[in-house]
Formats: structure tokens, C-alpha cells, sequence
């Protein structure tokens, strides 16, 4: 048998590398479902299907008749629908994609330094990350759900990453370095902070209202909010 560059058999290396190129296909999708993440987010198509997974009880957007039929306090906006319907799609690719690295990852836990404990963390992200994009539609844009919704999209995205990483290391047999100089943990906290404000600004402003309460800015510049079952 063959020994290839990093003491690994031939037919070893040639599975980490398939991994590796699986791995890194994630990386690319998880950027793309982000970015329709955030489309549906812009044109305000998270609550286009009222219940999940599938849209007014179709795996399919369906016909005015029966969306009303289903959900009748729920109009149906075509194209919020189909934005929605689209996002979950591409979101079902990507889980796919972390079975598959997850499967591969059981197949070759033989060789050394595969990063199969890697490859069941991304899984076990994506489950999560699919469970807070139901909780986004049934609990109806709750705003603490919709922030952690966006951050586990990125702590996806970084995941892939990392797993792309220890998947090229263990390949090209080099032990997996995670050490980062200290500014770059702080430019990552502060990214991190940014994008959880970011995200919770917006998810928090619209719905408030929306359940019985009211922004009151004081004199001095602090926003709070009452109840307007109080005031009636």
C-alpha cells in the first residue's frame, strides 16, 4: 500500500481530501444562505409561510384557495411565500451537506487526526440552527429567537471553517493549530457583539409594538416601553 505525504495511506488521503472539498463547499453555501437569510429579512418575508416546515401545510407554495383554506387570518403574499419557501430550501441543502460530512466523519474516524468530533458539532449546529428557524415562524419573529437565529447562522459559517481547517491539516499531516495572536480574539468578540446588536435592533423595534407596547423616549434620551392595555 502506498504511503502519501503526511504518513497517510493513499486511499486515506484521497478520503480526507473528499471531505475536505465537501467541507469546503459548506463554507460557500453557508455564505449564500446567510446572504438569502438577510434578503428575507429586507423584504420582510420571514412570516411569508405562517407555519413551518412546509407553507399554509404544502411542501410547496400553494394557491390562494387553499393557503386561505388553511390559515385564514394568514393572506397569502406570493411572493414573501416563495422568498420563505426558498430560504428553507437552500437551508435544507446545507443540512444535507452536514449529514454528509457527519457520515463521512463515522466512515474514517480511523485515521489519524480525523476531526470526527468536528464533524458532529456542525451537525448538531445545524439541528439547532434548523429548530430556531421554527421557533422564528411559530413563536412569530420573537425577538431574542430571531438574534440567536442570525448568530447561529455565522457560528455555522465559522464552524464549517474550522472543520475545513482540521480537515486540511489532517491531510497534509500537520497537527491542527488554533492558536490567533490576542487582537484577533478581540476583533472577533467585537464582530460577534456587532452583529448580535445589529440583528436585535431591528428584530426588537417592529415587534414590541406589535404584542401591546409602545417606545416612550424620556427627556433625557432613554427609550422605554409601556403598555397600552395600561393606558386604555
Amino acid at each position: 500500500m502506498m504511503i502519501a505525504d503526511g504518513n497517510l495511506q493513499e486511499h486515506d488521503r484521497h478520503a480526507v481530501q473528499r471531505a475536505l472539498q465537501l467541507a469546503g463547499l459548506g463554507v460557500g453555501f453557508t455564505f449564500v444562505v446567510i446572504l438569502v437569510g438577510v434578503w428575507t429579512r429586507l423584504v420582510d418575508a420571514g412570516l411569508g409561510c405562517p407555519d413551518w416546515p412546509g407553507c399554509y401545510g404544502a411542501l410547496v407554495v400553494p394557491d390562494a384557495e387553499r393557503a386561505a383554506g388553511f390559515a385564514p387570518d394568514a393572506p397569502l403574499d406570493t411572493f414573501k411565500a416563495w422568498v420563505e419557501m426558498f430560504h428553507r430550501y437552500i437551508a435544507s441543502g446545507l443540512g444535507l451537506v452536514a449529514l454528509a460530512l457527519a457520515w463521512l466523519g463515522w466512515r474514517n474516524r480511523h485515521i489519524p487526526g480525523y476531526p470526527l468530533l468536528a464533524s458532529f458539532v456542525l451537525l448538531g449546529l445545524i439541528c439547532l440552527q434548523g429548530a430556531f428557524g421554527a421557533w422564528t415562524v411559530t413563536l412569530q419573529l420573537w425577538p431574542q429567537v430571531v438574534t440567536l437565529h442570525l448568530m447561529g447562522g455565522f457560528s455555522v459559517l465559522a464552524t464549517f471553517f474550522w472543520l475545513y481547517r482540521r480537515l486540511k491539516a489532517c491531510r497534509d499531516g500537520h497537527p491542527p493549530s488554533l492558536k490567533l495572536p490576542g487582537l484577533w480574539w478581540l476583533v472577533v468578540a467585537l464582530l460577534a457583539l456587532q452583529v448580535a446588536l445589529g440583528g436585535g435592533h431591528p428584530a426588537i423595534t417592529p415587534v414590541w409594538p406589535a404584542a401591546g407596547f409602545l417606545p416612550v423616549t424620556t427627556s433625557g434620551g432613554l427609550t422605554t416601553w409601556i403598555s397600552m392595555k395600561a393606558s386604555t
